[in-house]
């Protein structure tokens, strides 16, 4: 498979393919309390193994979440982009930002628009669907934000979680 690995830029934030430059933030939120809607606080091990799927999905798929970093440091802040295991039925648009110390700044939101527009304008996605724990509500009320709509129809592969369904600005959804 040829592809060519994106990097996207917002105002604030730079979201390139994850490396090794994002391997000490994401071991530090996938082994910590942060975690819990990614399967976490996991091990050490099991946190490498989960970072090393986040950046597999780009050479194996063509795509995949985006490291999320400041773009005036350059400092890793989260990840943001389709996360698509092979058991899931399609990929999933997900989010997380790995410290509580950049919550509530709009990053979050920003890094998503910047993802769902290269989805949508770039890569043709008619919609991707996020997995949303119906315990976690900041991702519910960002995909909300985001334009996300309750999708019924669509069964989660995540127990306990709902289906939201991100389509195209100005689609009839």
């Amino acid at each position: 498979m040829t592809f060519t690995l994106p990097t996207l830029g917002t105002d604030r934030l730079i979201l390139r393919v994850p490396g090794a430059a994002e391997t000490s933030a994401m071991l530090a939120f996938l082994g910590s309390e942060r975690a819990t809607f990614y399967g976490g606080p996991m091990s050490e091990g099991d946190a490498w193994k989960k970072y090393a799927i986040y950046a597999g999905q780009w050479p194996l798929r063509g795509y995949g979440m985006f490291a999320v970093t400041l773009k005036d440091t350059g400092e890793p802040i989260g990840m943001a982009g389709p996360y698509h295991p092979a058991d899931f039925p399609e990929p999933e648009m997900s989010w997380l930002l790995t410290s509580a110390e950049h919550e509530g700044q709009g990053y979050a939101s920003e890094a998503c628009r910047a993802v769902l527009d290269h989805l949508f304008n770039t890569l043709r996605w008619p919609s991707v669907i996020s997995y949303i724990d119906t315990a976690n509500a900041a991702s519910r009320a960002l995909a909300l934000r985001l334009g996300a709509k309750l999708d019924t129809q669509a069964q989660s592969p995540i127990p306990g979680c709902e289906a939201y369904r991100h389509f195209p600005e100005g689609s009839a959804a």
